[in-house]
């Protein structure tokens, strides 16, 4: 049965989870698209159900992601094309949504020697965050955790820029900072925070220890409970006209002078 209208409980089900209220209720959200369902079966996410349209099986890459579903578990149900075209955040679906569960983190993230964390303290562009996610797992993060004030992980267009990636990194949300600063004096990480008055630059920091760096808001940088908590304070010299970079790129730039340091 193919379904057309909003009306279905299924698929008022799934347009609920569009809201961040009904995804923290239901401990679940939306990846729409071939590839990011393609990421979260290898990654082994659970997925509970899957919508997808006629669309889906007009080209090859499409066809072998149905015929893999198939012979899943996974509930599948069959929409119109143009009623999952409305559903859907971005332009081109690609004829697939899915309802995944949350990949909750139960691991302490902090414990373990020669750590590299990440703290985003109140990131607010989704593009940004999924980004800093995607550069993180590239350079072999061993955790990432997100402050009060941050946007959604699973905001779609957070979901998109990470390629991926928010399956592979384990990612924290900690909205109580001074339980956090207590966590990582208890087990003995360094504490580096980007700022543009920093007093070293990023590359007079050792990272050869447990390390955690914070990258702040895009507009006011991180919160002073977080400056005054910092062991360093680093900046990245800017020799041109630029009084400040984009806060994706700036992370990239630190997180990988600690992979230079780590790999010599």
């Amino acid at each position: 049965m193919e379904i057309s209208s909003f009306t279905n409980n299924k698929v008022k089900y799934l347009r609920s989870l569009y809201q961040k209220k009904y995804r923290r209720k239901e401990d679940k959200f939306v990846l729409e698209g071939v590839k990011i369902i393609e990421e979260a079966l290898e990654e082994q996410v659970r997925l509970e159900a899957i919508f997808y349209s006629d669309y889906l099986s007009r080209n090859r890459r499409g066809r072998r992601l149905l015929d893999r579903l198939e012979e899943s578990q996974i509930e599948l149900v069959k929409l119109t094309d143009d009623l999952l075209q409305q559903i859907a955040d971005t332009v081109s679906p690609q004829g697939v949504l899915a309802i995944a569960n949350k990949v909750n983190y139960e691991t302490q993230i902090l414990s373990g020697s020669d750590r590299l964390i990440l703290i985003v303290d109140r990131v607010q562009d989704p593009g940004n965050l999924g980004t800093i996610i995607r550069t993180a797992d590239a350079a072999g993060v061993d955790g990432i955790i997100m402050t009060k004030g941050t946007v959604s992980l699973y905001n779609q267009k957070t979901i998109r820029a990470t390629m991926g990636s928010l399956f592979r990194v384990p990612i924290l949300k900690e909205n109580d900072l001074d339980e956090l600063l207590k966590c990582l004096k208890e087990e003995q990480i360094s504490l580096v925070v980007a700022d543009v008055d920093g007093e070293d630059y990023h590359f007079e920091v050792d990272y050869n220890q447990a390390i955690a760096i914070i990258v702040g808001n895009e507009g006011v940088g991180p919160r002073e409970e977080l400056l005054v908590g910092a062991d360093k304070k680093i900046k990245i010299p800017l020799t041109g006209g630029a009084e400040s970079l984009n806060v994706a790129m700036a992370t990239g730039i630190i997180i990988y002078e600690a992979v230079r340091q780590r790999l010599g």
